[in-house]
């Protein structure tokens, strides 16, 4: 959620509402997606506007938790789960502001890729933080946690600037991620400073400052008369005054709801409702996640005192998809699917004159729900649909045969759980590749046959990626990163790899490392001709991932930062524009490196074998083409 304008106003005063603190030994709170939200807009270096360098990002996630750790702090990150209905008004407004924003001549900061937050995930269960995936949005959930364990929350929601809990937000914090630092400056808030700014108040009565300011559930203007405010009022400041003079002449908070929604002509069901379901998250001091967050190793010290205040609550999961979800291993859209039934398209920078990017993923999400549902009617959902305008889709549910509940998944039989996703690839074996390598090549070729990308010069620098950032880059700062001997597949792919010498890799990184740098992007028609299809192969990622979590993981999940760097692929086909792929590479990017060119040539081979031959271009449109729009074609804009 958020307060309009409070955070403006705080910072304005920020020497009277805040107090320097150095952050060690202690535990604290991260606002999961608000972090990942400021690194990456911190951290990006304008590799947004093609599609991340999802690389940098999970360096500086892990530059971040390693240097809390040297201050002995140990974080407990928290993540909203699915959308909720009653905010659906302002997803829909933020979705379209997103539109209008990617549509227009690119600012990369402000444009978060599709994977900018996700991969964090695969890291925090990697060096074992404790972490947890709500199943709605997180805020209450991170004051009960700070509540329960006496610590200081870290976000960028004003929402936090009126609760108890101390709160120091992300941009009060020194960020150095020098390996040496051992301590962290920053600024703390407290709410008792602000309240005696304007004459004091009791802290009871915080729950209504938070609703007679307005949020993302009740409109900022709906206590203007009763505060003798202008409509439209921004003025943090008076709204203030004027709420902290009301609310002490109240009797007590009951009769003071009972005020402040006694002359609502509109929705007073509703605005009381939300009253006291903010009331009720103040006064929330038990977190249902706290058995969960007890489990690591880290919390291992709490678990004796705080045992006896876990919750029973059930969550609407199987018991094997909740544990999955609750780690991060299940993505959020799944819970979104599963409580609205509605799936919610992100919007990306892509080309707009060309049906949306993710058209290209209907069938693996038909699946998706197929498996999440079962029978039944075709699911809507939501994203840009024609041109600049949100539209509906109905996609309808695949199911399986033979059909096995969610519940029992994870118990039927492996080659059963693979089959569905080779099924949807439209081949019957994946031989021949490394295991962590598996599901990129079923991506890969599932992309490329449906977005016409056969032998295409971005399927190469696909290729071309994967070997840089998951061979060559590994090999070149560590050769025992091969880790030959764990190699236990007998591929011809395996083996060249093995092969590959660290002399190779520095010559293939003096020339490759040219093609990590940031450029511009004069000629725009060749800008949408490379970013949309790998848009679209984004979208398959997303989805692909979500279907392989959905049937416990029958292939190793695919870690996008160590297959895709937005930059580095762009300016690849930038310069195999007019070449022949096969040739560029073999005899510019790899030359004199017969190790590396043998990896390659060897992926190439087992792809020729997968891939059907190519087909010429129609001019008709299928749902998953990459041809232009139909000019002249119009949707019903979304009410």
């Amino acid at each position: 959620m958020g307060i309009p304008g409070l955070t403006s106003f705080i910072n304005r005063n920020s020497t009277q509402y805040f107090e320097n603190v150095q952050l060690k030994d202690t535990l604290i709170i991260i606002d999961g997606y608000a972090l990942t939200n400021f690194l990456y807009r911190s951290y990006e270096n304008q590799t947004s506007a093609f599609g991340g360098d999802y690389d940098i990002i999970a360096k500086v996630y892990i530059d971040f938790i390693n240097l809390l750790t040297r201050c002995n702090v140990i974080p407990i990150f928290v993540f909203d789960g699915a959308y909720e209905q009653r905010k659906m008004e302002t997803i829909m407004s933020r979705m379209s502001q997103r539109i209008k924003s990617y549509s227009q001549p690119i600012k990369s900061a402000e444009c978060m890729p599709m994977f900018g937050s996700d991969v964090i995930f695969d890291i925090l269960n990697d060096m074992d933080i404790p972490h947890v995936n709500c199943d709605f949005e997180a805020d209450a959930e991170i004051v009960a946690l700070a509540k329960l364990l006496n610590c200081p929350v870290i976000s960028r929601d004003s929402d936090f600037y009126i609760n108890t809990v101390p709160y120091i937000p992300l941009d009060k914090i020194i960020l150095d991620l020098d390996p040496n630092v051992k301590v962290i400056n920053c600024q703390v808030y407290r709410v008792e400073k602000l309240l005696n700014e304007f004459g004091g108040l009791n802290i009871d009565y915080l729950p209504l400052v938070a609703a007679l300011l307005g949020n993302d559930y009740i409109r900022q203007d709906t206590f203007c008369s009763l505060l003798r405010l202008n409509q439209g009022c921004f003025n943090c400041g008076l709204k203030l005054k004027r709420i902290t003079e009301w609310l002490r002449k109240q009797q007590n908070i009951r009769s003071a709801i009972v005020n402040m929604t006694y002359n609502l002509s509109r929705n007073r069901d509703y605005i009381e409702n939300q009253i006291n379901n903010i009331i009720k998250d103040y006064k929330n001091k038990n977190s249902k996640y706290l058995s969960f967050i007890l489990q690591y190793k880290k919390m291992s010290t709490y678990q004796d005192q705080l045992r006896h205040l876990t919750s029973n609550e059930k969550s609407i999961l199987p018991p094997w998809l909740e544990y999955n979800y609750r780690k991060g291993t299940i993505n959020a859209e799944v819970m979104t699917i599963i409580t609205l039934k509605k799936v919610f398209f992100k919007v990306q920078i892509e080309d707009y004159e060309k049906y949306p990017y993710y058209e290209i993923s209907f069938k693996i999400v038909e699946k998706i729900i197929g498996l999440l549902f079962g029978k039944g009617d075709s699911i809507p959902s939501l994203g840009r649909k024609n041109g600049l305008n949100i539209g509906q889709f109905k996609i309808k549910r695949y199911i399986t045969n033979p059909y096995v509940p969610l519940a029992d998944l994870n118990k039927s039989e492996l080659k059963y759980r693979k089959n569905i996703i080779l099924n949807l690839v439209g081949i019957k074996v994946i031989d021949g590749v490394p295991k962590e390598w598996e599901l990129f090549f079923l991506i890969l070729i599932y992309w490329a046959v449906h977005s016409n990308n056969i032998k295409s010069k971005l399927m190469h620098a696909l290729i071309v990626c994967a070997i840089t950032l998951n061979v060559i880059k590994k090999i070149e700062i560590d050769p025992k990163n091969k880790k030959t001997e764990d190699i236990t597949d007998n591929s011809v792919i395996s083996e060249n790899i093995a092969k590959v010498n660290k002399e190779d890799c520095i010559k293939a990184m003096s020339v490759l490392s040219n093609y990590f740098q940031i450029g511009q992007y004069s000629n725009k028609y060749l800008y949408y001709k490379i970013i949309h299809p790998f848009a679209q192969f984004q979208s398959c990622v997303y989805f692909f991932m979500i279907l392989n979590s959905l049937l416990d993981f029958p292939f190793d999940q695919c870690r996008i930062e160590n297959f895709y760097k937005g930059s580095f692929l762009y300016n690849l086909c930038v310069q195999m524009e007019n070449s022949e792929p096969e040739i560029f590479v073999s005899h510019k990017l790899f030359e004199k490196t017969d190790s590396l060119n043998n990896v390659y040539k060897s992926i190439i081979n087992l792809m020729n074998e997968l891939l059907p031959v190519p087909k010429k271009r129609s001019g008709t449109h299928s749902s998953t083409s990459n041809c232009s729009k139909p000019k002249g074609k119009t949707e019903k804009k979304l009410k």
